[in-house]
């Protein structure tokens, strides 16, 4: 009535391609359906499963998860408590929090598709990549990976993480690709791109634009299309930022074309300096000089040692050199020809007190970790006019192609 067959202590079972053993097992030769209890293991050539509690089914080859389960391969580790295990297709469906291990990445999502022959995985729902060697980690609710390639792309809340110093630096974008790429030598070098209404944070810095590109070859990152960045009380901002890191804390930054730098002094005074390009210099995460080449515009308020303002210097030059004490402006000097007038601070003429390119976008500037989700544009008419077009390239197919 039950065609059934069982074994109580120890048994094994075999097909063309696979041999399962286990200390209880029910078989039903009518389904083709095993079921396997305590010490399951069941070995392939190209892998090998151990598990509490498994399900097999001779025809279709499908093994089912039911308890806590490794599979094992020469090239990653998959951990799950239940999901479902082509041996054929070498195709897994994954569900409750399942774990994808390959060469120090782990990728974790409520849930997993991994295609071993095609050689990528999917993940669905909180997800989060963690690479461990590098100290960094992709979170969102999607994510793709292609171990052939060692590239991912992850979207919805999609955040990039870099926790390799003591400060975690935190990025969002509606879209963040990593892609690999393997020199003439054995050493290999990895671009981060993010598309699109980017923000980020660090206590010490803070930045946003509409898409930037992380280089580890050079450790540049740079910014597009209206950057902003934020170093204690400075506002930088520029058509391009490029910021060179070192162990991932800022050596020094280039803002190419319409560069300017503001300082907050109070509601109504600002230190502003504009030029073609400047180079901030940085030390121990703290801005300590700028270089502000062509074109120089400054509007300064020197200060005496309290802090009070003791006039207005309203300068114009070739080329300045800017100096930073205590996370403030402190002096400038310029190099070669300048004129300008230093005016006491009860004579200051208020068509002076701005230069024509002044901006102040504190609005915008991302306040914690959580708000980089929360996109605030600049207002109308405040958005840079480029004067060339620098962006990098954001072809989709780059993305579809990964798959």
């Amino acid at each position: 009535l039950y065609d059934l067959g069982y074994y109580f202590e120890g048994g094994t079972l075999m097909d063309e391609e696979n041999v399962l053993t286990s200390d209880w097992g029910e078989y039903s030769p009518a389904t083709k359906q095993s079921v396997f209890n305590h010490d399951v293991k069941l070995v392939n050539p190209k892998f090998v499963l151990t598990s509490d509690t498994l399900k097999y089914n001779t025809f279709s080859k499908i093994a089912t998860i039911l308890g806590p389960s490794n599979i094992v391969s020469d090239n990653n580790h998959i951990y799950s408590e239940r999901g479902f295990y082509n041996t054929l297709s070498e195709q897994a469906e994954l569900l409750d929090r399942s774990i994808l291990t390959n060469e120090g990445k782990k990728l974790i999502g409520d849930s997993l598709f991994y295609d071993r022959k095609v050689g990528y995985g999917e993940a669905f729902d909180n997800i989060r990549m963690t690479d461990t060697i590098n100290k960094n980690m992709l979170t969102g609710d999607y994510c793709f990976y292609n171990e052939l390639t060692d590239s991912a792309f992850a979207t919805k809340r999609a955040v990039a993480i870099d926790y390799s110093q003591g400060d975690s630096l935190f990025m969002h974008g509606d879209t963040l690709q990593l892609i690999s790429y393997n020199l003439n030598t054995d050493s290999v070098f990895r671009l981060m791109k993010a598309y699109h209404k980017v923000r980020m944070y660090r206590t010490d810095v803070q930045g946003v634009c509409d898409s930037l590109v992380y280089n580890s070859k050079d450790s540049c990152l740079t910014m597009y299309t209206d950057p902003i960045l934020w170093n204690e009380g400075q506002q930088l901002l520029g058509e391009e930022i490029k910021i060179y890191m070192n162990d991932s804390t800022i050596n020094w930054a280039h803002i190419i074309n319409q560069a300017l730098t503001v300082e907050m002094k109070d509601s109504v005074h600002y230190n502003q300096v504009s030029g073609k390009e400047m180079k901030a210099y940085f030390e121990n995460g703290d801005m300590r000089h700028i270089e502000v080449i062509g074109n120089v515009m400054t509007a300064f308020y020197p200060e005496e040692k309290d802090s009070t303002m003791t006039g207005f210097n309203n300068m114009e030059g070739s080329v300045l050199h800017l100096y930073m004490k205590e996370k403030k402006m402190e002096k400038g000097m310029f190099v070669g020809k300048s004129n300008g007038t230093l005016y006491p601070m009860d004579q200051i003429p208020p068509d002076k007190l701005r230069l024509s390119t002044f901006a102040w976008f504190d609005y915008v500037r991302p306040l914690n970790k959580e708000d980089i989700f929360n996109w605030r544009g600049k207002k109308e008419g405040e958005t840079l006019k480029p004067t060339t077009d620098r962006k990098p390239k954001t072809d989709k197919r780059s993305l579809i192609n990964m798959k």
